[in-house]
């Protein structure tokens, strides 16, 4: 995963996102209006490094904030004409740098890989509609006073399920 990284980021250098945030923060809000804590909870940002991050492309003139028709307390985000372009650009490089290394591969080893993204993809889709298990993770002591509290077992995380 590290080189599909690595393609991400040259593609995102070509078009001028300096950071990989503002390329998922933009490429999250998409063709649609999103709320600001959804944009939060994808890209696992707090609700500040959000704000922070929106105010700077919405001076840069990619990212409209407006308020929520439903919710007058809550931030919608949209991209403006030059986001959408940015966005664009992005995934034309990108598409450009994947097909250069996909093309190295031979009509054999394309078909594999394209079975194995369909299996990859139905299982997401199966996972995103199974309810998902609540397990209790194991208390992870981080300082001296926290190491006072006892750890649940294995068996005990078993029994919680």
């Amino acid at each position: 995963m590290p080189r599909f990284g690595r393609v991400a980021w040259h593609a995102a250098q070509q078009c001028g996102m300096t950071s990989p945030e503002r390329g998922r923060l933009l490429w999250v809000i998409g063709d649609k209006s999103v709320r600001a804590g959804l944009v939060a909870q994808q890209l696992k940002l707090s609700a500040g490094a959000v704000t922070e991050l929106v105010e700077r492309l919405v001076d840069e003139g990619l990212v409209r904030r407006d308020t929520d028709p439903d919710d007058r307390r809550a931030v919608v985000l949209a991209l403006t004409a030059e986001g959408r372009r940015v966005c664009d650009r992005y995934e034309l490089a990108a598409s450009s740098e994947l097909a250069q290394v996909l093309g190295r591969l031979t009509p054999p080893q394309r078909r594999r890989l394209r079975a194995t993204f369909g299996d990859l993809n139905a299982a997401f889709t199966a996972a995103e509609h199974t309810p998902s298990a609540k397990i209790r993770r194991p208390f992870i002591a981080s300082s001296p006073a926290r190491r006072s509290v006892r750890r649940t077992s294995h068996k005990e995380n078993a029994n919680a399920r």
